[in-house]
C-alpha cells in the first residue's frame, strides 16, 4: 500500500475551489487525482468525475473507534484492516489478484481531537496510469 496519507485539517475547508473537495467530504465512489505538493497531510484533493482519467477511487469509508489517539502507526494498521476488508466487495475481486493497489487516507492527532475518526480507503492502477470509469464491480 503506497498511497497513505495523512488528513491535514484545513479550519473551514468544506470546498476550496470548483473541482476541489475537502478529504473529509469524500464519498465512497468519488475519483479524485494525486493532491500537488506535500503528501505527509492533505486537506483537499482535486476531484474528478469517475468518466474522465483520474488517479484515484474512493471505495469505502469507516469510522475507527476510540476517544484518545492511538498513535500514528496504529491508526495506520487499522486504516490497512479496513481498506483490505472492504477491497473485494466493491471491486469485485481479491486484492492478491487484483491491478488495483490501496491508498488510505487517516486521521492525525490533530484531526483525532476535533472527532475526525474516519478512514478513506481509495484505490489506483499499480503501473500508476490513469483509470478512466469506475472500478466498482470491474473484478480486475
Amino acid at each position: 500500500m503506497n498511497r497513505t496519507w495523512m488528513v491535514g485539517l484545513v479550519a473551514g475547508a468544506v470546498l476550496l475551489a470548483a473541482c476541489s473537495a475537502s478529504v473529509l467530504e469524500l464519498e465512497v465512489g468519488t475519483c479524485f487525482d494525486d493532491p500537488s505538493g506535500s503528501y505527509d497531510e492533505v486537506s483537499d484533493v482535486p476531484v474528478v468525475d469517475c468518466d474522465q482519467p483520474h488517479d484515484n477511487e474512493v471505495f469505502a469509508n469507516q469510522d475507527l473507534t476510540g476517544s484518545e489517539y492511538p498513535g500514528v502507526d496504529q491508526v495506520k494498521n487499522r486504516a490497512d484492516a479496513v481498506c483490505l476488508e472492504n477491497f473485494a466487495s466493491y471491486v469485485g475481486i481479491a486484492y492478491a489478484d487484483s491491478i488495483y493497489e490501496i491508498g488510505s487516507l487517516y486521521p492525525t492527532a490533530d484531526t483525532w481531537g476535533v472527532g475526525d475518526r474516519e478512514v478513506i480507503c481509495f484505490a489506483y492502477d499499480m503501473s500508476l496510469q490513469k483509470t478512466t470509469g469506475s472500478i466498482n464491480g470491474v473484478a480486475k
